[in-house]
């Protein structure tokens, strides 16, 4: 269970590739993904950044172990200095275009991170979730702000609040994605899709999206992130909390 990544011209691919485990991000994946994203940022040749996932699912999220939740070791994930915050920071700062290609379910941290992506399409097969308030937990990724800025206010905590999927049509409908394509050609579509943004001049493109990424919307994201992580962090010490993710991944791992 791993990252893979690799370099292909001006594309540098992302991939999450831990199947058994529908891709659910552990430890050393979300250092991987700091390795990855750094790689991207600093390589000169490369315009775009492409996450994508192996298998049937684009990722089911955050990976939590029986040994985790009961040692209570899990929260760590939420520190400052923590894999998933060091992640989101890279995120938003991240200088190529960041373009997601969601080929199945993206589940929590790998749901909400799309809002952070330049461009994204998806599989018919994909779906979204957001189930914090079922764990006892709270929006995170940006999404608290970000999801009601593309889909209203309504849709947005509709995922958020209430834990409601969202299909890959509904995706579509609220802007979330910018095209679904069929399961059976989404690996031969996606890819010349890539093969086609590939064409436009780099230096025009770069200097587009920086008018669009600027220095205030990342300073609004990082303010963003960080109130969020307060308040998960605050969560994950609640005894109400605690319990209901034990009884969710404490028995197995997932």
């Amino acid at each position: 269970m791993s990252i893979r990544s690799e370099s292909k011209g001006v594309v540098f691919w992302t991939t999450f590739d831990n199947v058994s485990k529908r891709n659910a991000i552990t430890n050393k994946m979300y250092d991987e993904l700091c390795t990855a994203l750094d790689s991207a940022n600093s390589n000169d040749d490369i315009l775009f950044t492409v996450f994508t996932g192996a298998g049937d699912f684009y990722s089911s999220g955050n990976y939590f172990s029986r040994e985790e939740l009961n040692a209570k070791t899990y929260s760590a994930k939420t520190d400052d200095e923590g894999g998933f915050s060091r992640v989101l920071r890279r995120l938003i700062y991240h200088r190529k275009v960041l373009i997601g290609l969601v080929n199945g379910p993206a589940i929590g941290f790998a749901c909400t991170t799309l809002g952070l992506f330049d461009y994204v399409v998806c599989s018919d097969s994909a779906y979204f979730l957001t189930p914090f308030v079922s764990l006892g937990i709270s929006p995170e990724g940006t999404s608290s702000v970000v999801f009601q800025r593309v889909m209203g206010i309504s849709n947005a905590n509709e995922m958020l609040l209430f834990n409601e999927i969202m299909t890959a049509k509904q995706a579509l409908e609220r802007g979330f994605v910018s095209q679904v394509i069929p399961k059976d050609e989404f690996i031969k579509k996606s890819a010349e899709l890539i093969e086609k943004l590939s064409q436009l001049p780099k230096h025009s493109l770069l200097a587009s999206r920086e008018l669009i990424r600027n220095w205030k919307r990342r300073r609004e994201m990082k303010s963003i992130h960080n109130e969020e992580s307060d308040v998960v962090k605050e969560l994950l010490d609640d005894p109400r909390t605690i319990a209901l993710m034990k009884n969710k991944f404490g028995k197995n791992k997932l």
